[in-house]
């Protein structure tokens, strides 16, 4: 199946995050396409087809559960920064404890009803990583809910819309997520069978019981880079 390019939105005058200049984000229904793709591999054969071939616009794509293709600006250098500094303080905390495999944004996650969903960072449990596994798996996307992921707000992203994905990673069996909105200066924490916790302007989360011991300094590392 040749990939199609990308259908452009077409308002009146370019769509733009206010006083940003970002492209706005949008989304098209796929679920046709979904419809003729016969399994994941299929699907992700067209999905790497289909972001090569449109990478040239600038864009983060994704598919939600409901088989929406969900186009995202690409981050900022503080966004950048932002996220690597949640992967690399996961990373030293892993590495120094339970192990498994924290993941940047840039891995995509088979999520349920053939979503594909990316987080700002996440972590693996060990015991996630089993023989059953496919060899390869690691190059076709994750197919299996994270232990941990996170989300980190960007300028162009509302704070509903981010909320709604954080759901969504919940119900797909994630048992620990945060959603760190740098602008209200605010970490939202999601768990299983639970209202969301909204903590204002804490100077670190813990991630007990989910991520023994693991503690990051929000203020520091996302917060006061702006």
């Amino acid at each position: 199946m040749t990939s199609p390019a990308i259908a452009r939105p077409q308002p009146a005058d370019p769509a733009t995050v206010p006083d940003t200049g970002i492209p706005a984000p949008f989304s098209l229904d796929i679920s046709s396409i979904l419809a003729l793709l016969p399994d994941d591999e299929a699907l992700d054969d067209w999905f790497l087809r289909f972001t090569t071939d449109n990478e040239d616009l600038g864009y983060q794509f994704e598919i939600d559960r409901k088989g929406k293709l969900i186009a995202m600006a690409s981050d900022s250098v503080f966004g950048w920064r932002w996220s690597l500094n949640l992967c690399y303080d996961l990373i030293i905390w892993s590495d120094d404890g339970p192990g498994g495999l924290v993941f940047p944004g840039s891995a995509m996650v088979r999520t349920s009803a053939r979503g594909r969903r990316a987080a700002d960072a996440g972590w693996i449990a060990p015991e996630q990583i089993t023989p059953s596994l496919p060899s390869d798996w690691q190059y076709h996307g994750i197919p299996f809910a994270p232990r941990f992921v996170a989300e980190i707000r960007s300028p162009s992203n509302s704070l509903e819309d981010q909320q709604a994905k954080m759901d969504e990673w919940i119900a797909y069996g994630v048992v620990l997520g945060w959603l760190i909105d740098p602008f209200e200066r605010q970490v939202h924490i999601y768990r299983p069978d639970a209202d969301p916790v909204v903590l204002d302007d804490p100077e670190t989360v813990g991630g007990d019981p989910e991520l023994p011991g693991f503690e990051f300094n929000v203020r520091d590392r996302v917060f006061d880079l702006q």
